[in-house]
């Protein structure tokens, strides 16, 4: 299957160079500006959309709110899965290793939007007055929406889940590892219905596990079924197509349209909704949850939030990422209602986005830049194989290397060390506003 190229991948002497040029020419054209800038969330997109601005803007007033006490690098967490790491301190760190020294860090809890007046209101410190608004509130698991789960069960009883906690990640490879070594099982993988971050996330554990078992021997005597709420496995038909061989081979059986209800840890069943309305139980050895998500609470039940498309995410234009009723409030991350989009390395392409679309507001300019949905999604297949897969709104497949270097349909050994190797220093890069690639 032919896919074309958009773009090479930038020399490393180039990529310097264009860089140091980057950075030379935002300090020469900084904006003066004495706004009130808030940013509703601290995490990978609140971090760097800080840093950010303080490239576009002298003298700006910025201030972060969110809980949170550490940095969570949620893209380690199938790392965790696959052992490649094992412990907390892989995945998490302090919020000061990354924060600019002119931005004001609030460890509260928003309860409240009022664009109306241009506030936010917080648990502790009370009312935050604000020019411009970012909300980057990230995304909620609804553990709460499955009947029976009860989260702290997540790393015992053979159920796994990598996306509770960085703790539930190491405790889900022992789970995996347990269930490789038993003899024998049927293995549950769910994918809930609607947006998630990282919806490959998923089937990446899938492949794992699945993995781990072929490694332990005797795979003949282990069932895999994948039931997922859609009725598609990828939403970018080559990527899904492909992923479709390859299971075939590995023997794991997919089901649409099943959407996770309930379960029962004791028993080892679960129980999934399907289209036509019935109730479909299934006994397990092993599960792996994906919860459903949403945005937080206190944004899906603002003001702020979009009642149509993408009902409870920021309404945002998917282009500018400005709000479409509130002029002065933007959004990114996972919190906004848009198509697609909810990684790390689309929150990589929408900061020079928003930065550059604030910065055009406070000068009383159009918008300029324009986010065309770009999202990555490194597909681990074992531990040392992967598939790079880039698209974006059009739903077509891109890619940053050549297509000689990584063909985003095929087993790539570069692709793994990508993932395991590279990816986190690049983000470490973008926590601190620089996006050279």
């Amino acid at each position: 299957m032919a896919i074309s190229r958009r773009k090479l991948l930038i020399s490393g002497a180039t990529l310097g160079a264009a860089s140091a040029a980057g950075v030379l020419t935002w300090e020469l054209n900084k904006q003066d500006t004495h706004a009130k800038i808030v940013i509703a969330g601290g995490g990978a997109a609140g971090i760097a959309i800080a840093n950010k601005l303080n490239m576009y803007l002298d003298g700006a007033q910025i201030t972060v709110v969110d809980p949170r006490p550490y940095h969570w690098y949620q893209p380690g967490q199938t790392l965790l899965l696959a052992g490649v790491y094992d412990k907390r301190d892989d995945v998490v760190s302090t919020n000061k290793e990354y924060l600019d020294a002119n931005v004001r860090w609030i460890n509260d809890t928003v309860t409240e939007f009022d664009p109306d007046n241009n506030q936010l209101h917080t648990l502790q410190t009370g009312k935050l007055d604000y020019d411009y608004l970012i909300v980057a509130t990230g995304l909620e698991l609804r553990y709460d929406l499955i009947e029976g789960l009860d989260p702290d069960q997540i790393g015992h009883d053979s159920i796994a889940s990598i996306y509770h906690s960085p703790e539930s990640g190491i405790a889900s490879h022992r789970q995996a590892m347990a269930f490789a070594q038993s003899g024998g099982g049927k293995g549950i993988f769910t994918r809930p219905h609607g947006a998630m971050k990282c919806a490959g996330a998923p089937m990446k554990a899938t492949n794992l596990v699945e993995f781990f078992v072929r490694q332990a021997g005797q795979r003949e005597r282990f069932q895999f079924d994948y039931m997922t709420a859609e009725n598609f496995l990828f939403s970018v038909k080559a990527f899904d197509a492909r992923l479709k061989e390859i299971w075939q081979e590995r023997q794991i059986t997919h089901h649409y349209e099943h959407n996770f209800k309930a379960i029962d840890s004791q028993a080892k069943k679960a129980w999934f909704g399907t289209q036509d309305g019935g109730v479909v139980e299934a006994e397990w050895d092993f599960i792996h949850i994906s919860p459903p998500m949403s945005a937080i609470a206190v944004v899906r039940d603002s003001v702020l939030a979009d009642t149509t498309d993408f009902k409870g995410y920021l309404e945002v234009d998917k282009y500018t990422l400005q709000h479409k009723r509130f002029s002065n409030v933007f959004g990114l991350g996972d919190t906004v209602g848009t198509p697609i989009g909810k990684t790390a390395a689309s929150v990589k392409s929408q900061l020079s986005i928003v930065a550059t679309n604030l910065t055009a507001l406070i000068r009383e300019e159009e918008l300029p830049a324009r986010w065309d949905g770009y999202t990555s999604c490194p597909m681990i297949l074992d531990v040392g194989h992967a598939m790079l897969w880039e698209f974006d709104y059009s739903l077509q497949p891109v890619t940053a290397l050549p297509f000689q270097v990584v063909d985003p349909l095929a087993k790539s050994k570069l692709s793994w060390v990508m993932e395991k190797s590279l990816i986190r220093p690049v983000y470490d890069i973008m926590l601190e506003g620089y996006t050279p690639v």
